[in-house]
């Protein structure tokens, strides 16, 4: 039976995703350039999703996610179900970098590109990096702020955390703004293709107290990245032990 019900929630999610990106489209005619479409999406979205896969969303630290924009959030990565369980708390204001290559997703890549994120070269460092620049400059202008996944890639163990890129910090840094982590729980009990498993769960989501920039420095980069990594790990640590 698991695996009749694996590959209708599939269909369903994908035939979702379909729905929630042409509806995005056609209000983004509307709305161009609007800076609420990715958290207006992302909570039909993940509404949507959460209820086709049976999984519960609970979050803690909501107090933290609005107060202190404009900031930069940085977010553990796990899978494209992040998209349904960051998104149905995902902030006002805010848009999301991610790399080139969504731009060719059907239906979601136009959204992506509509919705005014951030696409980033990560092949060409140059390019990244002025990519970043860029992003931070229309940021401020806008009054917008940015959600990164500071590992770069998906962590396909779905749990603990990857080594973080510096791309986040130093946007941090240029945009002179404080850092918002948010965690989700361990994703690998609800999204398993192996074992024919998407869904029945609860993901529990965490905000943290924002981290402030203290020395622009390369060394100060280097600590504050640590430092925001450690509280991410101690958070997730939490979370395992909440959930066990």
């Amino acid at each position: 039976m698991r695996p009749v019900l694996f590959f209708i929630r599939i269909l369903l999610m994908v035939l979702w995703l379909v729905l929630c990106c042409t509806v995005g489209l056609l209000v983004c005619l509307i709305r161009w350039g609007d800076p609420n479409l990715d958290r207006s999406f992302g909570h039909a979205f993940g509404w949507g999703l959460t209820r086709i896969t049976n999984v519960r969303v609970r979050c803690s630290g909501l107090e933290y996610l609005e107060k202190n924009q404009p900031c930069i959030y940085v977010a553990n990565h796990q899978s494209g179900f992040d998209m349904a369980t960051f998104g149905s708390i995902y902030p006002h204001r805010t848009v999301v970098t991610g790399k080139k290559e969504l731009k060719w997703i059907p239906f979601f890549g136009l959204f992506y590109i509509a919705s005014k994120n951030i696409l980033i070269d990560r092949k060409n460092r140059f390019k990244a990096i002025q990519s970043l620049k860029s992003a931070v400059a229309n940021a401020k202008a806008n009054d917008v702020s940015i959600w990164i996944f500071p590992e770069g890639t998906r962590n396909r163990a779905m749990e603990g955390l990857l080594p973080f890129k510096k791309g986040a910090f130093h946007m941090a840094h240029l945009a002179g703004w404080p850092i918002v982590p948010v965690v989700s729980s361990p994703l690998k009990e609800i999204v398993n293709p192996r074992k024919m498993r998407f869904g029945d769960g609860e993901v529990e989501l965490k905000v943290l107290p924002p981290i402030s920039i203290t020395d622009s420095s390369d060394q100060g980069i280097d600590a504050l990245m640590i430092k925001v990594r450690a509280s991410m790990l101690e958070a997730l640590s939490q979370i395992k032990t909440t959930l066990d």
